[in-house]
């Protein structure tokens, strides 16, 4: 397989071409992919912290959003 896709891409410019398309496809294919895993993994991770914490901390989340709501109206 290696070595037909070797033989083509010396023969056509043409699969040359697609063969870099291919190539550069896939790589921001699989960029995406991981950027998408990484942020679904983040926010998994932080919803079990969160049920894992106890009340204060729930309460200390509560007291900061009421702090920067405080501080966001004019």
């Amino acid at each position: 397989m290696g070595i037909t896709i070797a033989v083509l891409d010396l023969y056509s410019y043409y699969v040359h071409e697609l063969l870099v398309s291919l190539a550069l496809f896939t790589c921001v294919f699989l960029i995406l992919a991981l950027a998408t895993f990484v942020a679904v993994f983040l926010w998994w991770a932080s919803e079990r912290l969160l049920d894992r914490s106890g009340p204060v901390s729930r309460r200390l989340i509560a007291f900061s959003r009421r702090v920067i709501a405080a501080y966001e109206k004019p």
